[in-house]
């Protein structure tokens, strides 16, 4: 099947306000396939919200005590139920990917690793596909919206209640496109007792505001793409100048090798998985138990 050609990267753009209410939320569960006004979508959160989501909370029963270190009775996701998972992913199926998670969930795997190793998996093997010309570009959107979904139903079960420690927000690099990562991140900070404001499409100028007005614990940038270090290097320079905090942690995230970077552009940590982020802010915050 033919593929139009891609370009090396989406371009970078300053960040942006978005117009309108976010693409994915937990109220518009039923996706861009679905119409936009109707009963579909009411009675789909219906059942999510009466059946499949105490279904996971039963499969689940996090433990609060050990919050981030829930150990799984079975062995993680194979090759073969990633790629299974990533194929109901791209049919915008999210109900299947529901009784997915909710099987490996009753056969003693926990939340933990289904978000890494089977939610953040699939997402990896979506891309590699695109890249390999064996899934459209419309399939890979459709299957990284419905993982986004997944991830929003499945915080509350995720997450128990946990003092606040501090505020962290996690944004996207100037033109990256990418934000499943950041969902993913903030949903083990929220389990590690940190409030989080997932921000993706904020404008420059407002996380600048809020940088220079709140006590940040710490601002977290996803990147996956070449394209957008230079723009994200002049970014990086106006959150010094603007915070609030002089030494403000910053994290980088994403598919790229980014410990070069990281170094020459002052942030303090370049983390590959969620749960390394987590870690790092537990031993370097001041206080452990507040932002400074």
């Amino acid at each position: 099947m033919a593929r139009a050609r891609r370009s090396k990267g989406p371009a970078a753009q300053p960040f942006q306000r978005p117009e309108g209410p976010p693409r994915i939320a937990l109220r518009s569960i039923a996706g861009p396939a679905q119409p936009a006004a109707g009963d579909d979508g009411h009675d789909l959160m219906a059942t999510i919200e009466s059946e499949i989501i105490p279904r996971l909370l039963l499969a689940h029963r996090p433990d609060p005590i050990a919050a981030g270190r829930c150990a799984a009775a079975r062995e993680a996701p194979t090759r073969d139920e990633v790629a299974e998972f990533a194929r109901i992913a791209a049919c915008h199926d999210l109900p299947a990917a529901l009784k997915m998670v909710e099987a490996v969930c009753r056969e003693g795997l926990s939340l933990e690793v289904v978000l890494l190793d089977l939610v953040a998996a699939a997402a990896r093997l979506l891309g590699e596909q695109w890249k390999e010309d064996l899934r459209s570009f419309t399939e890979v959107s459709a299957g990284l919206g419905t993982l986004q979904q997944l991830v929003h139903v499945l915080g509350p079960s995720f997450a128990p209640a946990l003092p606040h420690r501090g505020l962290v927000v996690l944004v996207a690099a100037p033109g990256e496109q990418h934000t499943l990562g950041l969902f993913l991140v903030g949903e083990f900070l929220r389990r590690a007792g940190w409030g989080v404001e997932v921000a993706p499409t904020m404008a420059e100028a407002d996380l600048l505001r809020l940088l220079s007005s709140q006590p940040v614990a710490m601002l977290g940038i996803t990147v996956s793409n070449e394209v957008t270090l230079k723009p994200l290097a002049r970014f990086m320079t106006a959150v010094r100048k603007a915070t609030r905090k002089r030494d403000l942690p910053v994290l980088l995230g994403g598919a790229l090798d980014l410990g070069d970077f990281a170094e020459k552009n002052g942030a303090s940590l370049h983390a590959s998985d969620a749960r390394e982020a987590v870690r790092w802010l537990d031993q370097n915050s001041p206080g452990r138990d507040r932002a400074r």
